[in-house]
């Protein structure tokens, strides 16, 4: 007596992948002009971008520390948007409110507070998205000097960074899109 067979119905690997969150790219770097530190975000000609900073200097505390951040968002009108860090946005875009965040799958709001100046000795996350969210970017105010006119600092994995041209980031980010 043969065994009964039990069909199997083989779904395509995009179908199945179709549930999961993109990885994060790496569409964020951070730059230096005039001695200020600039985010460099490439937006994949989305219709909608955000770059931001955040304090970032206990990313293993679950403690009610307060998140300390700036952010702008808008209508991208070129595919790289450069945004000093605490000055104006570019035409078009405003500088997001900060408001608590609920953290619904955690059980608690975030309490979420402007950050109005960066300071030595902390250290600082650039964070962006398009149509993708950007590998985070971390930084301190001693890590400015080391940025050339043509460079920025820019992710290597989501662990660790690298001073690399401006060129090199840009042909990286573009091609993640």
């Amino acid at each position: 007596m043969r065994g009964r067979r039990c069909p199997w119905i083989l779904l395509p690997l995009p179908l199945l992948l179709t549930a999961c969150t993109p990885p994060d790219e790496p569409l964020v770097a951070l730059a230096v002009q005039d001695g200020r530190p600039v985010g460099v975000l490439v937006t994949c000609d989305d219709d909608f971008a955000q770059l931001g900073v955040f304090e970032n200097d206990h990313p293993d505390d679950a403690s009610d520390r307060p998140l300390i951040r700036w952010s702008v968002n808008g209508t991208p009108a070129t595919e790289v948007v450069e945004v000093t860090l605490l000055g104006q946005p570019p035409e078009g875009w405003k500088v997001a409110d900060a408001v608590d965040i609920p953290a619904a799958e955690a059980g608690i709001d975030v309490d979420v507070e402007p950050l109005t100046e960066l300071r030595p000795g902390v250290t600082y996350s650039v964070s962006g998205s398009s149509r993708r969210d950007a590998i985070s970017v971390d930084f301190t105010l001693a890590d400015l000097p080391r940025i050339g006119p043509d460079q920025v600092l820019a992710p290597r994995g989501h662990d660790s960074t690298a001073v690399v041209s401006r060129e090199t980031f840009l042909r990286k980010a573009r091609d993640t899109c």
